[in-house]
C-alpha cells in the first residue's frame, strides 16, 4: 500500500500466475481517503482474492473460442464444426470476442442473445446453437483455469421450437418412386432405399456391396459420407455406431437391380465390380461415392417437377419413420432402424405421430370396449326377456292349473279327492 499524492492511496494484492502466459499479476486499485479507508479496500480484496475473483485471465473470447474448437474438432462432424465456424465468425466474435473471458457476465449472454434474436433476426434454433458453443467453450475454460465459474452456464437461451415434420404420403412417396425409375433409375434405387430404410443420405451414399447380404436379407449401415469444402469424407454414422437392419424382398430386388446396372458400366471398359466397391458410384469400378449434396440436386429437379416444391429429401426418412409408429411397430425397434443413439431421442422427434398413434390406440379400444359391453348388454336383455316368458306362462296364485283340470275330468273325481 502506497500514497502518491495526499488522500490518495494505490493498494496492491498478488493476483497468481496467469494460467495462459505463466506471468505473475498484481491487482491494484486506487482509493481516495484516508489509510484506514485503503487499509478497508484491501481487506475486502484479499476476501475476493480468497474467494477466487481474481483468478483468471486477460485472454479474450476470440483466443478461447479457437483453442476449445481445435481441441473439439475431433469429437465433431465437419459438418458441425463448419457450422460452429459459420455462428463464431458471424455473430458471436463481433459481439464478444474481444471481451477478456474473466470480464464476460451471464447479463452480457443474455442480451446478446436478446439482440441475435429480436435485432439480427435469428431464430430460436440458431440463437440456441450459439448459446451451445458459448457455453461449451467456457466450460472448457473452468477446467483450463482461466475462469472460476461458467458464465453461460445461467444464461437464458430461447426456448426450442421443434420444427413441423410434415412427411410425404404413401401416394406422394410412390409417384417419386415411379418417376424417378422412368428418368433417373439410379437415383430411384436410391430414393426407394431411403423410403424403406429411413437411413440418412450420407450413410446411403457410403452403402458398399459388402454390406449388403442377400442370404440373411439385411443392411449394414456402418459409414458415412459426408460433404467438406475441400470435397468428400468419409467416416462413422452420426451416433458412432453400425446397425444391421432387416430389408424386405422387394428392396432387395432393387439393390439387385443397382449391381447390374453397376456390372453393365463396368463391363464396358473391361472391369467388375468388387465387394469394396459403393453401391452408389460416380466411377465403373465403383471406386467414388455419390456426394450427398448432388443427391439432394437431382432430388429437387424431380421432385420441381411433379410439383412437390416442399418435400426434402430428407423427409423420406421422416416418412419411414411416420409410417412404422402408425403400424405399431415398438420404439426401440424404430429407433435402432432409424440409427437414434435412443428410443428417447425418437420419441423426441416424432412425439406429434405417436400422439396421434395413441389417439387411434384408444379408438380401438374402446370399439372393443363398448362392442363387449354391448353384447353384455344384449345377453342379459335377452335373458330377462326369457324369465319374462316363462313367468306370464306359469298359472297364477288362486287359480285352478289345467294340469291338474284334465285328470280330475278323465277319473271323475277331484285332484283333492286323490
Amino acid at each position: 500500500m502506497a500514497s502518491p499524492h495526499p488522500g490518495v492511496w494505490v493498494v496492491r494484492i498478488d493476483g497468481g500466475r496467469d494460467p495462459v502466459t505463466g506471468r505473475r499479476r498484481q491487482i491494484s486499485r486506487t482509493v481516495q481517503g484516508s489509510k484506514r479507508d485503503a487499509q478497508r479496500v484491501l481487506n475486502e480484496m484479499a476476501v475476493e482474492a480468497d474467494k477466487g475473483r481474481f483468478t483468471g485471465t486477460n485472454t479474450t473470447f476470440r483466443q478461447l473460442s479457437e483453442e476449445w474448437l481445435e481441441l473439439a474438432r475431433a469429437d465433431l462432424s465437419p459438418t458441425t464444426v463448419r457450422s460452429y465456424r459459420g455462428l463464431l465468425d458471424n455473430y458471436i466474435l463481433p459481439s464478444i470476442g474481444d471481451v477478456p473471458v474473466k470480464n464476460i457476465q451471464t447479463l452480457d449472454l443474455d442480451q446478446l442473445y436478446h439482440v441475435l434474436l429480436n435485432r439480427v433476426g435469428l431464430s430460436s434454433n440458431t440463437v440456441r446453437n450459439t448459446h451451445t458453443i458459448i457455453r461449451r467453450a467456457f466450460r472448457q475454460a473452468v477446467l483450463w483455469g482461466w475462469i472460476v465459474t461458467n458464465p453461460a452456464a445461467n444464461a437464458t437461451a430461447p426456448r426450442l421450437i421443434k420444427p413441423n415434420l410434415s412427411p410425404p404420403d404413401v401416394e406422394q412417396v410412390g409417384e417419386l418412386l415411379q418417376a424417378a425409375s422412368k428418368r433417373d433409375p439410379e437415383l430411384g434405387h436410391f430414393l426407394h432405399l431411403a423410403a424403406t430404410t429411413g437411413a440418412r443420405r450420407g450413410e446411403l451414399c457410403a452403402l458398399r456391396w459388402h454390406n449388403v447380404d442377400a442370404k440373411q436379407d439385411t443392411l449394414l449401415i456402418e459409414r458415412a459420407i459426408i460433404d467438406t469444402k475441400g470435397g468428400i469424407i468419409e467416416k462413422d454414422t452420426k451416433t458412432h455406431a453400425s446397425r444391421r437392419i432387416a430389408i424386405d424382398k422387394g428392396t432387395l430386388a432393387v439393390l439387385e437391380a443397382q449391381r447390374d446396372l453397376a456390372l453393365g458400366r463396368s463391363a464396358i471398359i473391361g472391369l467388375g465390380v468388387d465387394e469394396d466397391a459403393y453401391v452408389f458410384s460416380i466411377e465403373p469400378d465403383g471406386s467414388i461415392p455419390w456426394r450427398p449434396d448432388r443427391v439432394t440436386k437431382r432430388f429437387g429437379a424431380l421432385r420441381d417437377e411433379l410439383g412437390y416444391d416442399k418435400i426434402r429429401l430428407h423427409d423420406l426418412r421422416h416418412f419411414a419413420a411416420t409410417r412404422l409408429i402408425a403400424a405399431g411397430v415398438p420404439m426401440r425397434t424404430v429407433s435402432g432402424r432409424l440409427g437414434h443413439a435412443n428410443p428417447s431421442t425418437t420419441l423426441s422427434v416424432y412425439s406429434h405421430f405417436v400422439q396421434a398413434s395413441d389417439r387411434d390406440a384408444a379408438t380401438v379400444m374402446g370399439g372393443l370396449v363398448t362392442k363387449a359391453g354391448t353384447a353384455r348388454r344384449v345377453t342379459k336383455r335377452n335373458a330377462a326377456t326369457t324369465v319374462q316368458k316363462v313367468a306370464s306362462a306359469a298359472p297364477k296364485q288362486g287359480t285352478k292349473s289345467s294340469v291338474n283340470k284334465s285328470p280330475a275330468k278323465r277319473t271323475g273325481g277331484s285332484v283333492r279327492g286323490r
